[in-house]
């Protein structure tokens, strides 16, 4: 009888631990923004950006979009030059808004970037263009110095301070549901 417990548990827990590992193993939905094959590559007399984020909404963001409520995001770039004997320079400081919306008579969606609206069937899709960083110019030739090491910070996050003022309230009390944010990406090249 000993014998056929202690097989019993075995059994049971080889179960479930193989049961663990099969959850652990399926692809998780993370929710928030990463940076995906983000580079600088100069072009004529300036360098731009190329890759983009991966943005992936929470179910309470996602809702709100569907009902109407408009997204907007924060593209933020600063670049600096490096020193030995004093303090990074900064060279730039630049933020763009990208704005994401849903009309659900077309059943499409809309991102907003510098003016310019592009629809989209899919959210998939749009997300994709909404985290696009493809040739956005951040630093002249001109404020650079041959043969110096140079970083280029970049960030994305969710605006809150842009949603209505009573999802403001919301998003400010329910800690995770709302923010979404990169943090900051640190890429360093060189002139």
């Amino acid at each position: 009888m000993d014998s056929f417990m202690h097989v019993c548990s075995r059994r049971n827990f080889l179960r479930a631990a193989l049961a663990m590992l099969a959850l652990a193993a399926m692809p998780a939905r993370a929710e928030g923004i990463q940076a995906q094959q983000i580079d600088v590559q100069q072009r004529g007399e300036l360098f731009h950006l190329n890759g983009g984020f991966a943005i992936q909404l929470s179910p309470t963001l996602d809702d709100a979009l569907r009902r109407g409520v408009q997204l907007s995001f924060v593209q933020a770039v600063e670049a600096e030059r490096a020193r030995d004997w004093w303090l990074a320079e900064g060279l730039s400081d630049l933020e763009r808004s990208v704005r994401l919306s849903y009309n659900a008579l077309l059943r499409q969606y809309y991102v907003t970037l510098n003016g310019v609206s592009t629809a989209h069937e899919s959210l998939a899709d749009a997300l994709r263009t909404a985290g696009d960083l493809r040739d956005w110019a951040v630093v002249s030739v001109k404020q650079m110095k041959r043969r110096a090491e140079y970083k280029i910070y970049i960030r994305m996050y969710l605006d809150i301070s842009q949603l209505p003022k009573p999802l403001q309230v919301n998003a400010l009390a329910s800690s995770g549901r709302w923010q979404l944010d990169s943090g900051w990406q640190e890429h360093t090249f060189k002139y």
